[in-house]
């Protein structure tokens, strides 16, 4: 890869160019990590269970869904309440650790324990802690793609 650095005072706004034969996954990546990099991802997230708060480490994080017009974050111990909107939790969290699975879900990649292809027409995933949801089927070229399936 060929890096060049062009200075110039007449430019308002840093501009990044990327040349490439074709689009490939590493291409991808490397647009998200530039777009993102001077984002700070977000740490924690206030959850609630009945009149208590808790503050949830994101890294805790398995699943983010929603049911019932509410938000929900399950982690290995507990479920909770979100006062947050799917589409504000996407892009609050880490586009890397983070990804949308169907309208209504949003998985930590890096708490998959497996993926069944199995069934004709879903993908599975199940999480290390034996919690497992189902990739939505509009979503499922998207999710081969991320995952590299």
């Amino acid at each position: 890869m060929n890096v060049t650095v062009k200075i110039d005072p007449e430019v308002k706004d840093t501009q990044v160019l990327i040349t490439a034969e074709k689009r490939s996954r590493f291409l991808c990546r490397l647009v998200d990590v530039i777009e993102d990099f001077d984002k700070k991802p977000t740490a924690s997230l206030t959850g609630y269970i009945g009149d208590k708060a808790y503050l949830i480490d994101v890294a805790d994080i398995l699943r983010i869904y929603a049911a019932n017009q509410k938000v929900y974050v399950q982690t290995a111990k507990a479920e909770y309440l979100l006062r947050h909107r799917l589409y504000e939790l996407e892009e609050l969290l880490d586009r890397q650790c983070f990804l949308r699975i169907s309208n209504s879900e949003i998985i930590h990649v890096r708490k998959i324990q497996d993926i069944d292809l199995s069934v004709t027409g879903r993908i599975c995933i199940r999480f290390r802690e034996d919690v497992y949801t189902y990739v939505s089927r509009r979503y499922i070229p998207k999710i081969k793609k991320s995952l590299g399936i």
